[in-house]
């Protein structure tokens, strides 16, 4: 009878220590989140920062924003977050779909969520971060709110007085992205580095502007860089400054590839382009004139020349790896009927087969160059093709290298659903 009470006191003490461990961990889950007023008024959450003279936090948010919930529920709850808000702000939450809320979202011009407000006393905005954040970031950007030197409202009031240093420049255009002025931040960042002198391109105090806000490769501040890249690599490191050169242009290629007609084309900013690619000495010109170049024709739907770049590519070994040239060689299978072409076709797949070592890779080689043998009509080949892909895609699976598609799915969320893109 003894055993079975101690073994009943055993058993006491470990649900009373499982609760203990609960009830805490609730507990400190409540004390690691900011203190937000619930369903407060504005003038009622104005008269609370006058009397205790400090300023106001609003997380301006919306029911069906997901990223509004991830911020709540990761962020708010972070310990250093949490006791900085606590300390330094009086902080609400407004549904800006509901209520007062719904003329302080125009009052306040905001136009995506999250976006995290901070007024002072007066109730007038001194700094605003638009966009969901880990605690880290998100906290070293609401700390701006409270430093004179950073905060938005008095970054503006410098920039307005005439202040253009590299440094105070770099926090300003900083406060223009985190407020989400997209217009703004581009008409300031273009104007600022069109002006700089090549002298002053070269300073040290300007690379995190053109690392961050440069983003037109057709400038001539953008070509004089590439064109003095052992320069500008000295000041601030090789491979930094290769990436950004680089990742620039490849970038615009790749919004010019997607240009669908819906507005006009920058035409005189891609010949512009081109001719500084033709004429330049930078070591990456002849893969990116190449790209630019078969964009360029497939937008023109000039089937000649950008069947010929394409071969150009590929036979001088331009194209970035095998899965391009499988991709270049599909285009042509799938959207041609010339013999010429796919004998084309044919030849950069077996130049991407020949170059290949890794076996997941072979499998998709193999697959095109199986139609394209079709295609011609060497029927026999084409199955001798597809045993082979059929091999190699079992080869990767065992060896745990199979490439997997991802099937297409559909994503919502972001801005406000009433207003169109």
């Amino acid at each position: 009878m003894s055993i079975v009470k101690e073994q009943m006191k055993i058993i006491s003490k470990t649900i009373i220590l499982v609760f203990t461990l609960i009830l805490s961990t609730s507990l400190n889950a409540q004390e690691h989140h900011i203190n937000f007023l619930k369903s407060a008024k504005w003038k009622k959450v104005l008269k609370q920062s006058q009397k205790e003279n400090k300023p106001i936090f609003v997380d301006a948010y919306t029911t069906w924003c997901g990223p509004c919930k991830v911020m709540d529920r990761e962020v708010f709850t972070d310990k250093e977050v949490a006791t900085f808000f606590n300390e330094n702000f009086i902080s609400v939450k407004m549904d800006m779909e509901k209520g007062e809320g719904i003329q302080l979202k125009l009052d306040w011009d905001i136009k995506a969520y999250p976006t995290l407000l901070y007024f002072n006393t007066k109730g007038k905005i001194i700094h605003r971060v638009v966009g969901a954040y880990g605690a880290a970031e998100f906290l070293n950007y609401s700390k701006m709110a409270v430093d004179e030197s950073k905060m938005a409202i008095n970054l503006q009031k410098r920039f307005d007085a005439g202040e253009r240093s590299g440094v105070f420049m770099y926090d300003y255009l900083v406060s223009l992205r985190l407020g989400y002025h997209q217009e703004l931040e581009a008409k300031v960042a273009n104007n600022y580095l069109s002006a700089l002198s090549n002298e002053d391109l070269l300073k040290k105090e300007n690379w995190n502007i053109i690392k961050n806000f440069m983003k037109d490769p057709s400038t001539k501040a953008f070509q004089y860089l590439v064109n003095n890249i052992e320069k500008v690599a000295k000041i601030n490191g090789a491979e930094e400054v290769n990436t950004k050169l680089y990742k620039t242009i490849d970038k615009q290629i790749q919004t010019w590839s997607y240009w669908y007609g819906d507005k006009t084309f920058e035409t005189e900013k891609e010949e512009n382009l081109l001719k500084f690619l033709q004429k330049s000495n930078y070591d990456k010109a002849p893969f990116l004139l190449g790209k630019l170049l078969a964009n360029k024709y497939k937008r023109l739907e000039d089937s000649v020349q950008y069947l010929e770049t394409l071969d150009y590519i590929v036979k001088f070994n331009l194209a970035q790896n095998s899965s391009t040239i499988v991709h270049y060689a599909n285009t042509i299978i799938n959207n041609h009927e010339s013999e010429s072409a796919w004998a084309k076709a044919l030849i950069w797949l077996n130049i991407a087969e020949g170059k290949e070592t890794k076996i997941e890779h072979k499998a998709a080689i193999l697959t095109a160059k199986s139609n394209v043998l079709a295609k011609l009509g060497n029927k026999s080949e084409a199955e001798l093709a597809i045993l082979a892909a059929k091999k190699a895609d079992k080869k990767a699976e065992a060896a745990g290298t199979k490439i997997h598609s991802i099937p297409a799915f559909k994503m919502t969320g972001g801005g406000d659903p009433q207003k169109k893109d």
